[in-house]
């Protein structure tokens, strides 16, 4: 039951939040929290990025047949009502877990603090009991996402967000090992300078995002990864940890995918708190139609499928 005191704590927390991380006074307060998604998750969360549900029977039939319950990421675009995503939230449901992107890393820059707010404040009204998991931010470290305080900020704001409306949150930053334009935004000591320690210390999830071809073709050996995702756990102390995204081109040669995916998706990390994820980008675009005449589909399948007891 949310009470007067409830009120009062979750007030206080945001203004601690806001402290951290530099909000402004006039920053927008939050929403009333939606019913909150409470269906336990497992320790496990494969999954698949949906940047496009208009093909929704046949995206349910190709998720449906793959040999583990997936992780569906759903990315909700920002000049999209949210109502446009309400028949695919209800299908969708019932046959996997679902995470939701309010914003993707592309439209951050262009959002002010107060559209950030509004668009997760929609969402979270729409779907708050229906979506397992809220990314509150999409590659945060990003150079393209513009400057770090105000990154900062809206992060802030949906994460007080979610956790008023009782929901589980995921941050995903982005891995550029060596290849950042601007070595301020090198995953890791972009973390340690600019998410605020609450919110270090309230995640739920926190996510890599890698490509490949993003940083010259480098392909991080396991003991990298391991080290990586290792450190997160140490900078996220309750959190789980995981690729937020894998992928290649769009475009790219049906080998280079059939690689990489195999690859990421059978990658044995062994680091603490390790959860898998992956959530290949373009499963719309790439796993439709499924078999038997989609090769992407059946490695996917197969990556997914339990070794034998």
């Amino acid at each position: 039951m949310r009470t007067a005191r409830t009120e009062s704590v979750l007030a206080a927390a945001w203004l601690l939040v806001c402290a951290l991380a530099g909000c402004s006074s006039s920053a927008p307060q939050p929403s009333p929290p939606a019913v909150p998604a409470t269906r336990p998750l497992p320790d496990v969360l494969n999954g698949v990025t949906l940047d496009d549900v208009s093909e929704l029977p046949g995206l349910m039939a190709s998720l449906r047949a793959l040999p583990q319950r997936p992780t569906e990421r759903i990315v909700f675009d920002a000049d999209t009502e949210p109502s446009h995503y309400t028949a695919a939230v209800d299908a969708l449901h019932p046959i996997s877990y679902l995470m939701g992107l309010p914003m993707d890393s592309t439209e951050v820059a262009d959002a002010s603090l107060t559209e950030y707010h509004d668009r997760t404040a929609a969402l979270l009204a729409k779907f708050g009991g229906k979506i397992d998991i809220w990314e509150i931010g999409n590659e945060v470290n990003g150079g393209w996402l513009g400057p770090a305080p105000t990154v900062t900020e809206k992060v802030a704001d949906a994460y007080q967000q979610v956790v008023a409306a009782g929901g589980r949150t995921a941050l995903t930053l982005y891995y550029n090992p060596n290849c950042s334009g601007d070595p301020a935004h090198q995953m890791l000591p972009w973390t340690r300078a600019n998410v605020p320690q609450e919110i270090r210390n309230g995640l739920d999830y926190v996510l890599v995002s890698y490509y490949e071809d993003d940083c010259n073709g480098y392909r991080p050996p396991l003991d990298e990864w391991n080290a990586v995702f290792t450190e997160l756990t140490a900078l996220f102390p309750h959190a789980r940890v995981g690729f937020g995204e894998n992928g290649t081109d769009e475009h790219a040669p049906l080998d280079a995918k059939l690689e990489q995916l195999t690859h990421y998706y059978t990658l044995p990390v062994s680091a603490p708190r390790y959860l898998g994820g992956h959530f290949w980008w373009y499963y719309a675009e790439d796993m439709l139609p499924y078999p038997p005449a989609n090769a992407l589909w059946t490695a996917l399948s197969d990556a997914l499928t339990p070794p034998p007891a």
